[in-house]
C-alpha cells in the first residue's frame, strides 16, 4: 500500500509542478523560457487530472488531497479564459444603442471548408455571402480571403453595401486577399502593418473607431505534423516528433516579434477607440493573450457564453481535446480598448471554413 501511494505521490506532485508551470506561461516571455508556453496548452488536461487526484486521494481518506487543491487554487482563476456564463448572443435592437457597431471576424480558408468537407470553394463561398447578408455586420475583418473564380465574392459584397475594403494584399485590379477589411461605414485612414496585418480607421457618425484585422503567423502543420500530433496525443513521442515541436516554439517565438514589433504601438499609442479581430493562432492563457489582455479587454469575457472554441479542424466535435489531429481551441478573437465595450458575443456553427466566425456587438462610449 504505501508503494501504491508513493507511486501515486509522485504523479500528483508531477501534474501539479505541470498546472503551476502554466501560470508562468503568461508572465514569461517565450523567448526567455518556452517550457511554460508549450505546456499552457496542456492546462484544461493538467486540471483534469489534477481534479481526479484530488478525488482518488479523498476516495483513500488522505491529506494528499489537498496538494491538488491548492494548485487548482492557484490556477482557477484561468478557467474564465475557456468558459463563462451570464453573456448574452443577442445583438440589441440599434435604436437603443446608435453608437453601437456590428463585427464579424472569420478566417475564411480561402473558402476551402474543413479538411473532411466535400463542398467546393464556390459552394463555400455562396454560403459565406448567405451568412453575411443574414447577419449584417457593419465590419468584416477577414483573413485567409481568395475569392475563387467563379464567385465574385468582393463585387457581391459591395452590392450588400460594404463599399469601403482594403487588403494587406490585392491584385493588380485593386481586389483584396489574404487579410482584409469590409466595411458598410467610411473608411478615411489605411496602415498596412505587415503582410497579413491592416488596421483601417472607420467613421461611426463623427466618431472616428481603428479596426485592426490581423492574422498572425501559423503553425503550418503538414500531414506528418498531424500524424506526430496524433501520435503525441496518445503518449507515443517520438525521435520525429522534434520536428514537430520545432515547429511550434518558432511559430511562439514569431507570436512575440508580432506583438513586439506590429501590434503593441498600435495597441499602447491608440487614442481612439480600437477594435483587436482575428485568428491569433494562440490559446487564451498564451504569452501573446496575456500581452494583448494587459492593455485590452476580451469580449467573450464580457458577454461569452459556455465553453466556445473557433478552430474547426476536420471534424464536429468541440472538445479541447478532439477527435481529430488538432486539439480545439479558441483562436479567433476580438479585443477592444476602453472607448468600447461588448454589447453581445456569438460564435456561429458552419463549415464554410476550418475556423467557426464569431459576431460582437460594441458600442462606442461617449
Amino acid at each position: 500500500m504505501k508503494a501504491i501511494r508513493a507511486i501515486l505521490l509522485t504523479i500528483n506532485l508531477l501534474l501539479i509542478a505541470g498546472l503551476l508551470l502554466t501560470t508562468m506561461a503568461g508572465t514569461v516571455s517565450p523567448s526567455r523560457m518556452m517550457l511554460p508556453s508549450l505546456l499552457a496548452y496542456g492546462y484544461l488536461p493538467l486540471l483534469g487530472a489534477n481534479v481526479l487526484m484530488v478525488v482518488v486521494w479523498a476516495m483513500m481518506k488522505r491529506w494528499e488531497a489537498l496538494l491538488s487543491v491548492a494548485a487548482i487554487a492557484v490556477r482557477w482563476s484561468m478557467v474564465g479564459l475557456f468558459f463563462q456564463v451570464g453573456g448574452t448572443q443577442k445583438v440589441p435592437p440599434r435604436a437603443e444603442h446608435p453608437m453601437m457597431v456590428t463585427v464579424m471576424s472569420y478566417n475564411v480558408h480561402q473558402f476551402q471548408g474543413p479538411e473532411d468537407c466535400p463542398m467546393s470553394s464556390d459552394s463555400n463561398a455562396r454560403s459565406f455571402l448567405s451568412l453575411v447578408s443574414e447577419e449584417g455586420p457593419d465590419v468584416l475583418c477577414l483573413q485567409e480571403y481568395a475569392a475563387p473564380k467563379t464567385v465574385r465574392v468582393t463585387d457581391s459584397l459591395v452590392l450588400m453595401g460594404y463599399n469601403h475594403y482594403y487588403g494587406a494584399h490585392a491584385t493588380g485590379r485593386g481586389v483584396p486577399y489574404g487579410t482584409v477589411v469590409f466595411s458598410r461605414l467610411p473608411i478615411t485612414y489605411v496602415n498596412r502593418l505587415d503582410n497579413t496585418k491592416i488596421l483601417v480607421e472607420i467613421l461611426k457618425e463623427d466618431r472616428r473607431l481603428h479596426v485592426c484585422s490581423i492574422h498572425m503567423d501559423s503553425y503550418r502543420f503538414d500531414a506528418t505534423d498531424r500524424e506526430e500530433i496524433d501520435r503525441m496525443r496518445h503518449g507515443e513521442v517520438q525521435e520525429s516528433s522534434r520536428r514537430t515541436l520545432e515547429k511550434v516554439r518558432e511559430t511562439i517565438l514569431s507570436h512575440q516579434t508580432e506583438w513586439e514589433q506590429h501590434l503593441r504601438p498600435v495597441v499602447q499609442e491608440s487614442t481612439v477607440p480600437l477594435v483587436l479581430a482575428g485568428d491569433m493562432n494562440d490559446i487564451p492563457n498564451s504569452w501573446l493573450y496575456n500581452q494583448i489582455d494587459k492593455e485590452m479587454t476580451d469580449s467573450y469575457r464580457e458577454e461569452g457564453f459556455g465553453f466556445v472554441t473557433t478552430y474547426n479542424g476536420g471534424d464536429e466535435q468541440l472538445l479541447p481535446i478532439g477527435s481529430g489531429w488538432l486539439p480545439k481551441f479558441r483562436i479567433d478573437m476580438v479585443f477592444h480598448n476602453e472607448g468600447l465595450r461588448t454589447l453581445s458575443y456569438r460564435r456561429i456553427k458552419t463549415r464554410i471554413s476550418d475556423h467557426y466566425p464569431i459576431v460582437v456587438a460594441l458600442e462606442v462610449k461617449e
